[in-house]
């Protein structure tokens, strides 16, 4: 049988499983309970705490979901200080506390209305006895909103600013009186040029207030400053090409170097820790360029001397986890959100320094019966337009082991390109991978040049050129991969979300590569997305192409919607109405122009999705509509009958 037309016991029903799926974790800093975020199959993101997810008690009721807006992206949604619960509720964007799992959540912040205030990676400091937190404020209209380190009164909810100024603050941790915060401006992104300071909290009446506030590094990308003790804090630094964990006492170099990063896109989210602290050590978690982690116990006074190697400890357990994020530590527990390839999803682990053991809190592995059919990823390191910079990606061939196609057959390849564009190909399973993988397809995940996780120099290759390599490196993996003879050159599609929306617009408007594409809420109108966007991606734009009004002319060249009369291949698009960061105008435009075109086409959107869909229906729908889109472009028959296909317009057998 046919590549495309295999039968696969990986259902959507497998894909977006009727379970809760963990996504963050915290610790009590006075208890050291755990506490865990997860996301259930409506949407809702609720906090749970337990010795396992099976059993979990969970938090939250069932009108509030746990979710920041600040940069629109989020993370550090919640804390628990004490055994006390408190949250970001996403409706209204308030902070709310809750003393027990069956306690209604009582708001600490008043109501401003429509969520305009917003409030991200919230901790207790007992100096000042304040909630100290990043605060987002966009109560004056047709303005830009104000960012803020405020501290937050406990019982009556005033609000007084500890800094200001800068146009964006995260990374804020404190020890008694002290503070330390990340800080950036215009145009810089968090990942380019940050400034660390420090300075001191004092109580004035009941004020609080941040004294002696001055800068200790400037001149990279400064992430996740976390003090040790009162006078001694460690941070992330690139300023030796990669993130590597530098400490105050020593700014002459890398407290801890390594040619590896931590594996998570730092600087899009708060929160997911790349490193975690304990009375004799440091924790680390790095990616290498295979996609596995580096997960050590260091030293805290010798970083030459690794106490353990946790990530060997932990596979020597039978556990295959290839990325560690979301380090935490207290006592000689070590937490963190663990990665596997390819068996299961987001896992909450736990490792006793102590006595070697280990202990997954959510089993949730692919069902054993599955297994024969998950493919496992093989990195890849192609050549570029650049002689002097290769490019990666992760590989995953077809498997079904009910199918023996044709030797002389070879596969259809979906590339998929990543958002950002910033940001990072993961190594780790994604049944939508699976859906496809078992259906016949060969899947690539793509790390362009300018993807993060290589350094920043590779990260700071995409300046000037976004528009330009990403969409080169994907025609370069393609032709690698059909060069090796391993896929199929007539049958070639394309994918991403958000930027990777981008690049798949683009490469349908300007090149003639790729067969057909799907865009997932992706831009097609870059000085729309420069003049409209939210404010944390403003400026992105300015090193990623240009600056305006100057450079107005290369953001019309690289747009495909400028460009709508050169589109000629087959395209889909799926949108959230309530995106405000690429709103649906981009994909709606686009979709119009390949009507006019009389271009194979289908638009999708989905009432109440934002940027990145929630609902697992909605991503059921998804997946199935675009393995259906596929099937009618390249020809061949689905095993499985698609529920409520997209209305494809201007397939050659239709008027």
């Amino acid at each position: 049988m046919s590549y495309g037309e295999w039968k696969s016991p990986i259902t959507l029903d497998v894909v977006t499983p009727d379970a809760t799926e963990i996504s963050t974790a915290a610790i009590d800093r006075v208890t050291g309970k755990l506490f865990w975020r997860s996301k259930k199959p409506t949407g809702q993101f609720v906090v749970s705490t337990g010795e396992s997810a099976s059993s979990a008690i969970e938090w939250t009721p069932e009108s509030f979901s746990v979710v920041s807006r600040v940069h629109e992206y989020g993370g550090g949604a919640f804390f628990v200080h004490n055994e006390e619960l408190f949250f970001v509720n996403k409706s209204d964007q308030r902070i709310y506390k809750q003393s027990a799992p069956d306690a209604t959540p009582v708001p600490v912040t008043a109501d401003f209305g429509d969520g305009k205030v917003r409030y991200a990676e919230g901790h207790i400091n007992t100096f000042i006895d304040k909630i100290v937190c990043v605060r987002e404020d966009h109560r004056v209209e047709g303005k830009e909103c104000i960012n803020t380190i405020v501290a937050i009164d406990l019982l009556t909810g005033s609000q007084n600013v500890l800094v200001e100024g800068a146009d964006f603050y995260k990374s804020v941790d404190t020890f008694e009186n002290k503070i330390i915060f990340v800080s950036w401006n215009h145009p810089n992104m968090p990942w380019d040029d940050t400034q660390m300071s420090v300075g001191e909290l004092v109580m004035e009446g009941s004020v609080a207030s941040a004294k002696n506030v001055k800068i200790v590094s400037t001149g990279a990308s400064h992430l996740q400053s976390r003090f040790i003790n009162k006078d001694e804090y460690l941070y992330l630094s690139d300023r030796t090409d990669f993130w590597n964990v530098w400490k105050s006492s020593d700014e002459t170099k890398p407290w801890y170097k390594s040619n590896n990063e931590p594996g998570f896109p730092f600087g899009w989210c708060f929160g997911y820790p790349g490193y975690g602290i304990t009375n004799d050590g440091i924790v680390i978690g790095a990616k290498s360029k295979d996609g596995m982690d580096n997960f050590l116990f260091v030293d805290i006074d010798n970083p030459q001397t690794i106490l353990k190697d946790l990530g060997q400890l932990i596979r020597s357990k039978g556990y295959s986890f290839g990325t560690f994020t979301n380090v935490l530590c207290h006592g000689h527990y070590v937490y963190a959100l663990g990665i596997d390839d390819p068996a299961n999803p987001l896992t909450l682990l736990r490792v006793s320094l102590k006595d070697d053991s280990v202990y997954i809190y959510n089993n949730e592995s692919a069902e054993k019966d599955l297994m024969p059919y998950i493919s496992y990823a093989e990195s890849v390191e192609f050549p570029t337009t650049d002689k002097n910079m290769n490019a990666y990606g992760f590989l995953y061939r077809p498997k079904n082991p009910d199918f023996s196609p044709d030797e002389k057959e070879k596969p259809p390849l979906l590339l998929r390109v990543h958002g950002g564009p910033t940001g990072m190909a993961m190594r780790s399973l994604s049944m939508k991978t699976q859906y496809f993988t078992s259906r016949g397809f060969a899947v690539f995940d793509l790390d362009y040049r300018g993807s993060s996780g290589y350094g920043r120099a590779f990260r700071q290759a995409l300046y000037g050129k976004w528009g330009v390599y990403d969409i080169e490196d994907a025609i370069s993996a393609a032709q690698h991969l059909v060069n090796e003879g391993i896929v199929d050159g007539n049958r070639l599609s394309i994918d991403g979300g958000s930027a990777g929306g981008y690049t798949t617009m683009a490469m349908m408007v300007f090149k003639k590569y790729f067969h057909a594409g799907v865009s997932y809420y992706g831009v097609s109108d870059l000085l729309g997305l420069a003049k409209h966007t939210h404010k944390f991606e403003s400026q992105y734009l300015t090193k990623m192409i240009g600056k305006l009004p100057e450079d107005e002319k290369i953001y019309k060249e690289r747009s495909p919607l400028c460009h709508a009369s050169q589109l000629q291949c087959p395209i889909g698009f799926f949108q959230g109405s309530d995106d405000f960061v690429c709103p649906p105008p981009q994909s709606k435009e686009l979709y119009n122009a390949a009507l006019e075109n009389r271009v194979p086409t289908f638009y999708v959107e989905y009432e109440g999705e934002a940027h990145g869909f929630r609902k697992a229906v909605n991503i059921q729908r998804c997946i199935s509509n675009e393995i259906y889109f596929y099937s009618k472009i390249f020809g061949f028959k689905l095993a499985d009958e698609t529920k409520n296909p997209p209305p494809i317009k201007n397939l050659p057998d239709q008027s």
